[in-house]
């Protein structure tokens, strides 16, 4: 699992340094092998190790009618692009990605349960100020769970 966020720097080449914490996670969960993908809800990127995407969606698409599965296949397989950390920690995002989300010199990575979500720092900080929609009824469902 994922969790907390911290802000990356990109280089003049595209890449991000992963902070160590996720790090870890990435290497025990995929031996380095992040795919990226543009996120359909936002401007930002998410980042699966390798394993949960194969799972979380590759695996779902294929239970989809054949039709969908075609279009689902190009358009969310499609624009994924599989990174591997090199020695220092860092993964190379393709200039289709950094456009996408708008990435320059400085960006947010948060981690949200299985994936992480690498956000252009003033998107970021909007979508938090807009709490994402959330209501007080929303956020009563995680009275039993978070006091």
């Amino acid at each position: 699992m994922f969790r907390g966020n911290k802000t990356v720097s990109l280089d003049s080449k595209g890449r991000i340094s992963i902070p160590s914490h996720y790090r870890t996670r990435l290497l025990e969960a995929s031996g380095g092998t992040v795919i990226v993908a543009p996120s359909f809800r936002s401007s930002s990127l998410d980042l699966f190790p390798l394993y949960e995407w194969e799972e979380k969606v590759e695996n779902y698409i294929d239970t989809l009618d054949s039709k969908k599965q075609i279009l689902l296949r190009r358009a969310v397989i499609g624009r994924a692009q599989e990174c591997e950390m090199d020695g220092s920690g860092r993964i190379l995002l393709s200039q289709k990605l950094r456009d996408y989300a708008g990435l320059e010199k400085s960006a947010v990575l948060a981690g949200v349960g299985y994936k992480l979500e690498l956000w252009n720092e003033v998107d970021w900080i909007e979508a938090s100020l807009e709490e994402e929609g959330l209501s007080k009824e929303d956020l009563s469902l995680l009275e039993d769970v978070y006091i």
